[in-house]
C-alpha cells in the first residue's frame, strides 16, 4: 500500500469543525492571558519593596544601675532587592540621660547596598529613680531606589533601673528640737569599679531650716562639690541646723555629677521632718507683734518669753539676746540685762535674774528691752539700702538650748519737691512781673522726687492747675514722657514707676518739667495767687511693702525757690 504523509497544521485546520476551531482559538487567547500576567506577577516581585525585610534593633543590657555606663548597639541590615538611599538615623534618648561624647541624634548614612548595613555604638548612663523603666529609641529613615516614597522603621529597648552608681543617704537624730541646733549626716558612696569625676551632692532643706555650720564648705545653694570619687569610696558630710517648726517638709538630698554647669541627679534620699517637743520654749515679739515695719526715729520695745517644758527643773540657765543692723541707735539702750557693747549682745542669767539660777519646771518668764532706730537712714554706698534691724535671741543650760529670731524692716521715706520759678534756664518764661490782672504770664514748674533707702514701685504723682491757670504742654526732664494733662478735671498725673532707693540721696532727685500760663482775676489783685494745687505722690515700699505717702504744699506766685521774684514781683496788679 502507499504510504501516506502526514497533513501540515494549516492542512489539518482545513478538516476541523467550526465548534473546533472556536475551542482552539479560545485556548490560545486564555495561554497568551496567562502568560502576560504571569510575566507582570515576576516583574512586580522583582520590583517590589518588602520593609518588613529591613531588619533594625537596639542590643545591650536590660538593666542597669542610675548613673552607670552601659554599652548598647543599633544594627541596621538590608535584606531587600533594592538599595537604600538617603538612609538617616535619628535616636532619641531618655531624658537626663547621659551619653559618652555628647547627644548625636542624627546620624547620615548615605546608601545602604543590598545586603549591607551597620551597627552604631552608643555609651549612655541611665538616670531615673529605682525600679523605674527607661526607653532608648530609634529610627531609621530610608529611600529605595525603585520609589520616591521615603519609609522609616522603629526600634526601642526597656531598661530597667536597678540601684545606683553613686548613693547618698540623710541621717538625722531620733529627736529633733525646734529652734535648737541638731547634727545631721550626709553620707555618700560610690557603689562601683569606675572612678567618678565632678562628683556634687545637692541638698533641698525645709523651709524653716537654717543651716549653721558644715565640716565641709557648701556652695550658696547648699551644694557640696566632692570632686572625683575613687571606686567604693564612701564618706559623709557633718552639718549642724536649727529646725524652727515642721510643715510637711522634707530634707532631701541627692547625688550625682556636674557637667558644663549642669547637675545631672542619679539619686535622691528624702527624709520627713519630725519635731519632738523642745524642754525649752523662746517666743520674740516687737512692739507686742510678732512681725512689725519700723521707720527712722522709731522706739522699739522687745519682749522675750521663755518657758520650761522639760518636766525637770533646769539649773544656771543662760539668755542671750544678739542685735544686729546698721540702724540701731545703741546709745538709747535700755535693758535689765548686761549688755556688751563688742558683740551687741545682751545676757541675761542668775547674776542679773535670780530665776534663770533654777528655772522650774512649767515656770516661765520674760525679758525686755528698749532701743531706737536712728534717726537717720546710714547710707554712704548703693548696697546701703533694704536696711534689717534682728534680734537673735538663744537659751542654753548644759542639757539643752532653744533660740528665736525676729527681724524688723525700715520702711524707706519718699519726698517730693515743688518748685516754681519764672526765671528758669529750662524753658524760658514770658508776661508781666509781677502779674497782672487779665494778663497772661507764664511759670516753670518742677516736680522732684526723692527715695531713701528701698527700691519704691507703682510711684505717681496727682496735683491740679487752680483757677486762671492753663496747661500749655510743654515738658521736659527724665521724667517728661509719663507727665499727662487731663483738661476735663484740670488734674496732672505724672507715673513715675519705680524709683530706686538713694534717689535723691546717692543720686540726683527724679525729674519732671513743665510750663502753666497764669491770667489773674480781679479778685486775685495784690494777692498771690496759686498757680498749682497741692501735690500728692503715693506708691509701694517694695522691700516692707507698706504704702507710700507725700505731699508737696500748694505753689504760689511768691515762688520761694526763685530769688529774682521776691514779694515785690509775687503780688497780683491790678
Amino acid at each position: 500500500m502507499p504510504e501516506l504523509s502526514s497533513p501540515s497544521l494549516p492542512q489539518a485546520i482545513r478538516f476541523f469543525t467550526p465548534k473546533q476551531k472556536s475551542v482552539l482559538a479560545f485556548s490560545g487567547v486564555v495561554f497568551l492571558a496567562v502568560l502576560a500576567v504571569s510575566g507582570a506577577v515576576f516583574y512586580f516581585w522583582l520590583t517590589s519593596f518588602k520593609k518588613s525585610l529591613v531588619d533594625f534593633s537596639i542590643a545591650g543590657p536590660n538593666q542597669i544601675a542610675s548613673g552607670e555606663n552601659g554599652t548598647y548597639i543599633i544594627s541596621y541590615w538590608n535584606n531587600t532587592n533594592q538599595i537604600l538611599k538617603n538612609s538617616a538615623l535619628n535616636i532619641r534618648y531618655p531624658q537626663g540621660a547621659i551619653i559618652d561624647g555628647g547627644k548625636n541624634t542624627n546620624i547620615d548614612l548615605g546608601s545602604i547596598g543590598i545586603g549591607g548595613g551597620g551597627k552604631q555604638e552608643i555609651t549612655i548612663a541611665f538616670i531615673g529613680a529605682d525600679k523605674s523603666i527607661q526607653k532608648l529609641e530609634a529610627a531609621l529613615s530610608y529611600q529605595p531606589q525603585n520609589t520616591s516614597s521615603t519609609f522609616e522603621n522603629e526600634t526601642a529597648k526597656e531598661v530597667a533601673i536597678n540601684g545606683s552608681a553613686l548613693s547618698v543617704e540623710f541621717q538625722a537624730p531620733e529627736k529633733i528640737l525646734p529652734n535648737a541646733k541638731n547634727i545631721y549626716t550626709i553620707g555618700y558612696k560610690n557603689n562601683t569599679d569606675k572612678v567618678f569625676q565632678n562628683v556634687a551632692i545637692e541638698a533641698n532643706f525645709p523651709s524653716n531650716f537654717t543651716l549653721v555650720s558644715s565640716d565641709r564648705t557648701p556652695t550658696k545653694n547648699n551644694s557640696w562639690i566632692l570632686g572625683d570619687l575613687n571606686p567604693n569610696v564612701e564618706g559623709k558630710i557633718v552639718i549642724s541646723g536649727i529646725l524652727k517648726s515642721a510643715q510637711g517638709d522634707n530634707f532631701d538630698v541627692a547625688i550625682g555629677i556636674v557637667e558644663n554647669d549642669k547637675f545631672y541627679k542619679f539619686w535622691q534620699n528624702a527624709l520627713p521632718v519630725s519635731l519632738s517637743d523642745s524642754p525649752l520654749k523662746l517666743n520674740i515679739s516687737v512692739n507686742d507683734q510678732a512681725n512689725a515695719t519700723a521707720n527712722p526715729g522709731d522706739r522699739l520695745q522687745f519682749k522675750i518669753n521663755y518657758e520650761n517644758n522639760s518636766g525637770v527643773a533646769l539649773e544656771n540657765v543662760v539668755l542671750k539676746a544678739v542685735l544686729g543692723g546698721l540702724m540701731y541707735d545703741f546709745a538709747t539702750l535700755k535693758t535689765g540685762g548686761y549688755f556688751n557693747g563688742v558683740n551687741n549682745t545682751i545676757t541675761w542669767n542668775a547674776g542679773n535674774m535670780a530665776d534663770l539660777g533654777n528655772l522650774r519646771s512649767g515656770a516661765s518668764g520674760v525679758v525686755e528691752f528698749q532701743i531706737n532706730v536712728k534717726p537717720q537712714y546710714v547710707m554712704r554706698t548703693f548696697r546701703d539700702k533694704n536696711f534689717l534691724l534682728q534680734v537673735t535671741a538663744e537659751i542654753e543650760t548644759p542639757a539643752a538650748s532653744a533660740a528665736e529670731d525676729i527681724a524688723v524692716k525700715i520702711n524707706t521715706k519718699t519726698e517730693l519737691k515743688t518748685k516754681g520759678y519764672y526765671f528758669d534756664s529750662a524753658m524760658k518764661n514770658s508776661g508781666p512781673l509781677p502779674p497782672k490782672v487779665n494778663q497772661a504770664t507764664t511759670y516753670t514748674i518742677h516736680w522732684q522726687v526723692t527715695n531713701f533707702s528701698n527700691d519704691a514701685d507703682n510711684v505717681m504723682v496727682r496735683s491740679t492747675l487752680p483757677e486762671g491757670v492753663a496747661w500749655l504742654d510743654k515738658k521736659s526732664g527724665a521724667g517728661g514722657a509719663t507727665l499727662e494733662y487731663n483738661d476735663r478735671t484740670g488734674e496732672l498725673i505724672w507715673n513715675v514707676g519705680k524709683v530706686s532707693a538713694g534717689t535723691g540721696v546717692l543720686l540726683d532727685p527724679y525729674e519732671v518739667i513743665f510750663q502753666v500760663s497764669l491770667t489773674p482775676a480781679a479778685h486775685q489783685a495784690n494777692l498771690t495767687a496759686p498757680i498749682l494745687g497741692e501735690s500728692a505722690l503715693t506708691g509701694a515700699d517694695m522691700f516692707t511693702g507698706t504704702d507710700i505717702a507725700a505731699t508737696a504744699p500748694i505753689l504760689k506766685t511768691d515762688l520761694p525757690d526763685d530769688s529774682g521774684v521776691g514779694i515785690l514781683k509775687s503780688r497780683v496788679q491790678p
